[in-house]
C-alpha cells in the first residue's frame, strides 16, 4: 500500500472544485446567486455553446472593491461570514467561500467590478494555473464575471458532459428556478446570441411564472397562501388537468432559496390525489417561510438540499395548503373560459348524435340480443371476431358512469372500458398506417401557434424531424412560439389549441423519457390516446355496437397501448357466489 501523503494546493483545489462545479449550469447557479446577494435588481447571463466555451453573468449589486478582488478567489473566502455563530442564521444564497475559487482552478476567469463609492473600478483576470493579474477598469456600479474554456485543464471531466444544446436547457432550467421566485430581480439569458428568457424586474409574480412556463400554464395558476405560527407557504399551483409527465415543473424553495426535496414532492402529489390522471404531476411554485435557524442550507456543496427542523410538521402543512386550494366546489375564476374550454371539450365516435343513448331507437333496442358476426362480416374476420369474450351474441345493458360499457353475455357480465377500448383501436390503425408508410395528414386550415417555456420550445423543436415521420409538421414561429401546420389524419378533423398543448407536453415528455428504439412508438400511442373517445362522453347503443366491432378486429384486443385492461368478465358463477346464490 502506498504511503499516505499531503496533497499539494493545486490539486486539493481541482478536487475541490469537482464538488462544487458539476458543469456548466453550476457555473451560472454559483454567479447568480453572488449577484443576488449583492443586491442587485438586474442580472443578465450569456452563454457560448452552453457554457462550454464562454459564460458570462453580470448584475448591477454593489460590486466589489480593488483590493478585495484577489481575495475573492482564494479558497474558503467570503463577505457573508464572520463566525460559527453566523452559520446558524444564513440569510444568502454562496457563504461557503468556494464558488469563484472553484471556477477559476477549472476555467480562465475575469471579474470586473466597481462599487457606489470609487470613481474608478478593477479588473481581475486569472488564467488557470497562473497568478492573478489585477488593474484598474470603467464600469458603472455591479460585477461582470466571465468564464472561458471551463474544465481545459480537466479534460476527463469535460467529456463526460452532454451536448452544448443540453448544458443550455440545464442552464435554462437554472435561471429558470432562480427567476421563477425572485419577481423582484430583471433576468436576460442569451444563448448563442438568442434571447431565450427576458423578464423585468419589479413583475407581477404570476405573470413571472407566466413568463417563463408558458401562457396556458398562468391561466392555469391559483395562488396559494398559508400560515401556521411561524410557518408561511406561499406561491401558486396548476388547477387540473393541467400537469406535466415528470417532476421538472415543481418548483420548491426555503426562504427563497431553490432546493430539491422528495417529502415536499410527496406532499403536494398527495394533495392532488385523484385530481390527476396516474403518471401525471403538479406544476407548482412554493416557497417556505419560517425562522432561520430552523433551516441548515450547509448540508449539500452545490445548496440543492437543506435540512429543514421538523420536516414533518412543513409537509404535513404544504399538504394541507394546496389541498385547501384544489378541493374548491368551485372553478376559481382566475381561470376563466379557457380551462372551461378544456373540460367541455367532446369528441363523438361515428355519426353525430345527440349524446344520448339511443335517443332516436325505442327503449326496447338496448336490450334486444344483438351480435358482432353481422351479415357484411367475411368469414375470415368472423373467425378473428369470435375469439375471446367478444365472440358470440351479447345484450347492450348501457353505460356506467359514462365510462364503462355493460354487456350481458350467455355466461355472465361483461364490462368493457370505452377509452381503453378506443385507444387499443386508434392505437393499431396508426400504428399499420405508420409501417406502411400511408399516414394520412390533414394540412390546417387555420395553422395553430402556441407559446411554450424556453426550454420546451426548443425540445418540441428537437423533435420536429422525428415528428414528420408520423405527420405532424411543427417549427418555430419565433421566440418561444411554435407552428403546427399539419397534423396526422387519425387525429380528426376539430383539433385545437388546447388539444395540441396537452399533446407537445407529452411528446415533450417521450422525448426526454424513452430510448430512441422506442421513440416513435410512444409517439403513435400518445396520439391515439388523444384521438380516444373520452370517459365521461355518453354513447349511443349503435355507437357502442360499433366500438366493440372494432374492437375485436384488433390484435392485442385485452389491452391498450399502455397496458391498462379494455374489458373484464364477471362470470355467473361469481355473481351467484357474491350474492350467496353458491357456496
Amino acid at each position: 500500500m502506498p504511503s499516505i501523503k499531503v496533497l499539494d494546493d493545486d490539486l486539493v483545489s481541482l478536487i475541490s472544485a469537482g464538488e462544487v462545479i458539476e458543469n456548466p449550469s453550476s457555473v451560472v447557479k454559483e454567479l447568480v446567486e453572488n449577484s443576488l446577494d449583492a443586491g442587485a435588481s438586474r442580472i443578465d447571463i450569456e452563454i457560448e455553446e452552453g457554457g462550454l466555451s464562454r459564460i458570462l453573468v453580470s448584475d448591477d449589486g454593489e460590486g466589489i472593491p480593488k483590493e478585495d478582488l484577489v481575495r475573492a478567489i482564494l479558497r474558503h473566502s467570503t463577505s457573508k461570514i464572520s463566525d460559527k455563530s453566523d452559520i446558524e442564521m444564513i440569510g444568502t444564497y454562496g457563504f461557503r467561500g468556494e464558488a469563484l475559487a472553484s471556477i477559476s482552478a477549472v476555467a480562465d476567469i475575469q471579474i470586473s467590478s466597481s462599487t457606489s463609492d470609487r470613481t474608478v473600478g478593477a479588473k481581475l483576470t486569472a488564467r488557470t494555473g497562473e497568478k492573478a493579474i489585477v488593474t484598474d477598469a470603467a464600469r458603472p456600479r455591479g460585477t461582470t464575471v466571465i468564464v472561458q474554456d471551463l474544465f481545459a485543464r480537466v479534460p476527463a471531466r469535460r467529456k463526460h458532459l452532454g451536448s452544448p444544446g443540453h448544458e443550455g436547457m440545464r442552464i435554462n432550467e437554472i435561471v429558470m428556478h432562480h427567476a421563477a421566485v425572485k419577481n423582484d430581480v430583471g433576468f436576460r439569458l442569451i444563448r448563442d446570441g438568442e434571447t431565450a428568457i427576458d423578464v423585468p424586474p419589479h413583475q407581477d409574480w404570476r405573470d413571472r411564472i407566466s413568463d417563463i412556463m408558458g401562457r396556458e400554464i398562468g391561466k392555469s395558476l391559483v395562488p396559494v397562501n398559508h400560515e401556521e405560527d411561524d410557518l408561511k407557504i406561499e406561491g401558486f399551483v396548476a388547477w387540473p388537468p393541467v400537469s406535466r409527465g415528470n417532476r421538472n415543473r415543481e418548483f420548491f424553495y426555503v426562504l427563497e432559496r431553490p432546493i430539491e426535496d422528495e417529502a415536499l414532492s410527496k406532499a403536494v402529489e398527495g394533495a392532488y390525489s385523484t385530481l390527476l390522471m396516474r403518471g401525471r404531476y403538479p406544476i407548482c411554485v412554493l416557497n417556505i417561510s419560517l425562522e432561520r435557524t430552523k433551516v441548515d442550507a450547509n448540508v449539500h456543496p452545490t445548496k440543492r438540499e437543506v435540512r429543514i427542523t421538523d420536516l414533518d410538521r412543513i409537509t404535513r402543512n404544504m399538504r394541507l395548503a394546496v389541498r385547501s386550494v384544489l378541493h374548491r366546489d368551485e372553478i376559481p375564476p382566475s381561470l376563466g373560459e379557457p380551462y372551461e374550454k378544456i373540460n367541455a371539450t367532446t369528441r363523438s365516435y361515428g355519426p353525430e348524435t345527440d349524446g344520448r343513448l339511443d335517443s332516436g331507437s325505442p327503449a326496447s333496442s338496448l336490450i334486444e340480443h344483438q351480435t358482432l358476426l353481422d351479415d357484411g362480416t367475411s368469414e375470415s374476420e368472423k373467425a378473428v371476431m369470435e375469439l375471446g369474450p367478444l365472440g358470440g351474441e351479447f345484450r347492450i345493458i348501457g353505460q356506467a358512469m359514462n365510462l364503462y360499457i355493460l354487456l350481458e353475455t350467455e355466461d355472465g357480465i361483461l364490462v368493457v372500458d370505452q377509452h381503453a377500448a378506443h385507444e387499443r383501436i386508434m392505437y393499431e390503425r396508426f400504428r399499420k398506417e405508420v409501417n406502411t408508410g400511408s399516414i394520412g395528414i390533414q394540412e390546417m386550415l387555420e395553422p395553430i401557434v402556441i407559446q411554450l417555456n424556453p426550454v420546451d420550445a426548443e425540445r418540441i423543436l428537437g423533435l420536429a424531424n422525428a415528428l414528420s415521420e408520423i405527420g405532424y409538421e411543427i417549427s418555430s414561429f419565433g421566440g418561444n412560439e411554435v407552428l403546427i401546420s399539419a397534423v396526422p389524419d387519425v387525429l380528426g378533423r376539430s383539433v385545437s389549441e388546447e388539444d395540441m398543448l396537452v399533446l407537445v407536453d407529452q411528446m415533450i415528455d417521450i422525448g426526454s423519457d424513452y430510448a430512441s428504439e422506442h421513440f416513435m412508438d410512444e409517439l403513435v400511442k400518445v396520439t391515439a390516446c388523444h384521438n380516444a373517445i373520452r370517459s365521461g362522453q355518453p354513447l349511443s347503443s349503435d355507437e357502442i355496437r360499433r366500438l366493440l366491432v372494432e374492437l375485436a378486429r384488433t390484435k392485442d384486443r385485452y389491452n391498450c397501448p399502455h397496458g391498462r385492461p379494455t374489458l373484464f368478465k364477471i362470470t355467473a358463477s361469481e355473481l351467484e357466489k357474491r350474492f350467496k346464490r353458491r357456496l
